[in-house]
């Protein structure tokens, strides 16, 4: 398996093209999205951690914030990043949760996490102060 997957892998790499490494389920009231995270160890610490439910407020009319109980270990995650509408991101100094729902100019010390679908990013942005989990997405059998 490893063999075949390789080249994807190395091919997906060479063309600039991001590797998503696992996909989440954030709920909002009734409804379920998923999110694509990327290929890190600061997603792979998030993913960890989940189930998690958290309370998101506006940060300007960019973003949306969640803050964390306790900072992510960010390894050899990329650490800035040029955050466009539904990227999902931590950032490291505030260690809060964001997802862009505005086109946002290049950030240092901003850790890019995964992508939201459109209907994702508009749920979110409207959620006012409704908790949000997010959890692993369940394995069908």
């Amino acid at each position: 398996m490893r063999k075949k997957l390789l080249p994807f892998v190395l091919s997906a790499l060479l063309m600039g093209e991001t590797v998503m490494a696992q996909t989440i389920e954030m709920i909002i009231g009734e409804q379920a999205f998923t999110i694509e995270l990327l290929e890190h160890d600061a997603a792979r610490a998030f993913a960890d951690r989940l189930p998690m439910t958290l309370t998101f407020e506006n940060f300007g009319s960019t973003e949306r914030i969640a803050y964390l109980k306790q900072s992510l270990t960010i390894g050899s995650a990329p650490t800035s990043a040029d955050p466009k509408v539904g990227d999902l991101a931590y950032y490291i100094p505030w260690g809060n949760i964001c997802v862009f729902v505005k086109d946002f100019r290049h950030s240092e010390d901003l850790v890019p996490m995964g992508k939201m679908s459109f209907e994702a990013t508009k749920a979110l942005k409207e959620s006012g102060n409704q908790p949000v989990t997010f959890r692993p997405v369940e394995k069908k059998q």
